[in-house]
This record gives C-alpha cells, structure tokens and sequence, in this order.
C-alpha cells in the first residue's frame, strides 16, 4: 500500500512514436498507484500512433495539427492537470510496477523534493541510462549514471521521465510557461532544473524505482539519423541556457573553463558541421534578449554560491 495521499497524473508527448507506445502505456496504467488521468499530445505524427492510442479509450488524446515541440506539449497537458504531481514521460520508456509509488513515497517525507527519478536502465543491456542531470563547471549537463543505494540528491532530472511536483511547477511558472517554449525541443529539462534549483526547490533520485528507457535518439545517435534540426536546436540551446539561467554569480568562478570549452567546441562544430552550426549561432544571437527577459522574471532565493554548490557536488 502506498504512504502517500498524494494524486498525480501522466504527460506523454507521442510523434511517430507507434514503436513504443503501446508499451509505454500498458506499464503506465499496470502501475501500483494509479494515475489519475494520462494526457496524450500527439504532434502530427505521421505513422500509426493515433491507431494504437485508440487502444486505450480512457487515455486523453489531444491532436495537434503541427509539431509543437516537447516544452510546448507537456506545458499542454500540465495545464490540464489538477492533481499534486504529475509524470513527465517519453514513450520510449517502460516503468516498473511501483516506479510511481515509490517516488511518491519518497515526497511525502521530503516536503523540498520537486523532481525526482529512479533508476532508469539502458531498455537492453542493463546498464544505466540515467539517475538523474549533473553540470559540469565547463557547463555540460551529463546524465548521472551512478547506482545509488539510497535516495540522491542531484542538480535535474530528465525530461525523459520525470516527476514533478505541481506546487513547484507553479512557482517557478514563468507566464503559462513550465518548460520553456523557445527551446522547443532538446536541453528543456535542464533550463526548468536550474529555475527550480534557483527557486529552493530539490531534485533526488529514488534508486528503488525503476524503469527502462530505449533512448531512441542520443549522442551516439549517428549524425545522419538525428537530423540538422535535432543538431541545430541541441547546441543553440546550450547557448541559450547562459542568457536563460546564469548569472554573474554563477558564471565568473568557472569562465577560464568555459571560455576554453567553449571555443574548443564551437571550432569543432565549425569544422565538422559548418553549416548548422552558423544557423545555431544566428538563432541564438536572435533570441539571446528574449531568453534575458525571461530570466529576469525567474524566482530567485538562494545565492549563486550556494547553487553552484548543487551542480559540483
């Protein structure tokens, strides 16, 4: 029996998803503590997702006409949310029985606790896909992929599967924005990880919950597969993070490091993939004030020192 009173609902976000989907859902509604709704953003998909979606009548679907984007999607569903927390999933991700209820466990005792995640397995082979976001001092956000023993705290959690409490979403809610809209897709969790780490909120791993995620796009993802548009958007996010989400405070301490990264990167970018690097960098040079304004509506609590304390623990 669960130790929470806690209710939560599901947001999933499916484009050309039909490989895993049905998946997907059956671990989501076999879960030892139920939701109360799951709210299905279909973004155009042109393959059969919407066929397998009608497999499961009590799911919520909400057709879309266009790629919205990831932020934009889940930001859909949240705002038709009414419960304590809700589960940010990809459909490439398959949850064991009590995942749910064993974070909620975790909360109940941990009034701080805003995002959490379990231990989510590589879906073959074992290993660790992620146990929660770390930041580097050059400013690269890694998955953590330690087995804790014992609930962790850590800088984020991943987009891919994670969940939020809804009373911190609301806090940190920038407009009727969550996630980010600007970025679209790619780096949205880690944004939304640093306003919530700026606001005073926490972020754990529950290692006893566990799932399994496929993670059919990565880094090691062949160029070609992952497309100019998945490219594109992960390196001006990265750019975009600093006019987003740091400060002065945070920036300083760790510039020699980052200035050295940073030009290393960019001359590597420029050399191997010239041309979606120069439309990264336009973009980003097009929304950099646009990022700064809303930066400057973020709630800020704790000092810089402390929460860069967070991110090299």
């Amino acid at each position: 029996m669960p130790k929470n009173n806690f209710t939560y609902d599901i947001s999933l976000v499916s484009w050309n998803s039909s490989v895993w989907l049905e998946k997907c859902l059956n671990s989501l509604l076999q879960q030892t503590q139920k939701p109360e709704n799951i709210f299905v953003v279909d973004n155009n998909s042109a393959d059969n997702s919407l066929e397998i979606l009608k497999k499961f009548p009590g799911v919520m679907v909400f057709r879309q006409n266009e790629n919205l984007g990831f932020a934009k999607a889940h930001n859909l569903n949240i705002h038709e949310s009414k419960t304590d927390f809700i589960l940010v999933v990809n459909p490439d991700v398959v949850l064991e029985k009590n995942y749910v209820e064993a974070l909620l466990d975790y909360a109940a005792g941990n009034a701080s606790a805003s995002a959490l995640v379990g231990t989510v397995k590589k879906y073959e082979g074992g290993g660790i896909d992620t146990t929660g976001i770390e930041i580097k001092p050059w400013r690269i956000a890694k998955e953590i992929k330690i087995n804790f023993s014992q609930p962790t705290r850590v800088f984020g959690v991943s987009g891919a599967v994670a969940l939020f409490r809804k009373k911190a979403l609301g806090e940190i809610k920038i407009g009727n924005e969550f996630f980010n809209e600007s970025f679209f897709a790619y780096k949205e969790d880690i944004e939304l990880a640093w306003r919530l780490n700026w606001a005073g909120w926490q972020a754990y791993c529950v290692p006893e919950a566990v799932g399994r995620h496929f993670r059919s796009l990565s880094k090691n993802t062949p160029r070609k597969i992952r497309g100019d548009l998945g490219r594109g958007l992960s390196f001006r996010n990265h750019l975009l993070l600093y006019a987003a989400v740091e400060t002065r405070g945070t920036l300083l301490p760790d510039l020699w490091l980052i200035l050295s990264f940073e030009i290393l990167k960019l001359v590597y970018l420029l050399i191997t993939d010239f041309r979606v690097t120069v439309k990264a960098l336009a973009e980003a040079k097009k929304m950099w004030h646009s990022a700064r304004t809303f930066a400057k509506q973020e709630k800020r609590i704790i000092k810089a020192v402390d929460l860069r304390k967070i991110f090299k623990a």
